[in-house]
């Protein structure tokens, strides 16, 4: 049960992370003029892509990091204790 909670606990951080950066490096570009809302939203969709794309790399990477120190002790990173 620990390990479940342990998990449901990271994705719900990765999620806010995610959503959090996204918005932060929107309101950057936005700001220093790289894009204006005024012409349309493909910057915001280009930064939506591009952060997504990199955001689920470092969770995916995180995840797997996380399954392999389980299965070094043993488990499979999903059992309970």
């Amino acid at each position: 049960m620990k390990e479940q909670a342990t998990a449901i606990a990271l994705v719900a951080l990765w999620v806010l992370g995610w959503g959090v950066g996204g918005s932060l490096i929107d309101a950057g570009l936005i700001t220093a003029g790289v894009y204006s809302l005024d012409g349309g939203q493909v910057g915001t969709l280009i930064t939506f892509v591009l952060w997504s794309l990199l955001w689920g790399a470092v969770g995916l990477k995180l995840w797997r990091s996380r399954s392999s120190a389980g299965s070094e002790d043993g488990g499979n990173g999903n059992e309970a204790p």
